[in-house]
């Protein structure tokens, strides 16, 4: 039986997520079918055993995984995002957030980009299971926000939360998996350019 995290010591803590970092990285480059537990528990310089101190089994595992790094990701745009004076700066300095979070982490790509979609009966076990929830959510109130303070016009917060973020997945996930020849932040510096502007004529 996995191990309730908040009733763990800081030794405990630490062990748990450096198991969580190896499964990333071996789920990211091996794919969670083929990842095997002893892949990850070499990795994070454990034995396979002490896995499921913590974690029940590798599709816990896995879930763990996908929760804990999307919490960490939002709390550090939430932050980062905070002192800026408008919603439609606080959304402007999202991508550049999302661009230099992941692309400071290829493995962390590659694990939500790829994985997300190549694990259909995971979710089959799991249908309700959406770990992009909160993060999409996330985005599409900066856009309400913007539309409300009449920065931006009032469209469909929830169109355009898709196009944002499908935009923006696309981009790293070519980026990433495909060694696409382009620079990364001047195309971001295109998208939000048309995002901002539209494509109407100046």
């Amino acid at each position: 039986m996995g191990q309730n995290k908040r009733m763990l010591s800081d030794k405990q803590l630490s062990k748990r997520k450096a198991i969580i970092e190896a499964a990333i990285n071996v789920f990211s480059h091996k794919g969670f079918h083929k990842a095997k537990i002893s892949n990850i528990s070499k990795l994070a310089n454990v034995a396979d055993g002490t896995i499921y101190l913590y974690f029940n089994n590798k599709e816990n595992l896995l879930v763990s995984a996908f929760d804990e790094l999307i919490e960490s990701i939002l709390v550090e745009m939430k932050d980062k995002i905070s002192n800026e004076k408008s919603a439609l700066d606080r959304l402007t300095k999202f991508f550049d957030l999302h661009v230099d979070v992941f692309t400071e982490q290829p493995a962390v790509v590659r694990f939500l980009a790829i994985e997300l979609r190549q694990s259909p009966d995971f979710y089959e076990l799991y249908p309700s299971y959406n770990p992009l929830k909160e993060y999409i959510s996330f985005i599409e109130k900066l856009i309400i926000d913007s539309i409300k303070e009449k920065s931006i016009r009032a469209v469909d917060s929830r169109a355009l939360t898709l196009i944002i973020f499908g935009t923006m997945d696309f981009l790293l996930t070519e980026w990433s998996t495909k060694n696409q020849p382009f620079s990364l932040v001047e195309m971001k510096e295109k998208i939000v350019d048309i995002i901002r502007w539209g494509i109407r004529i100046k």
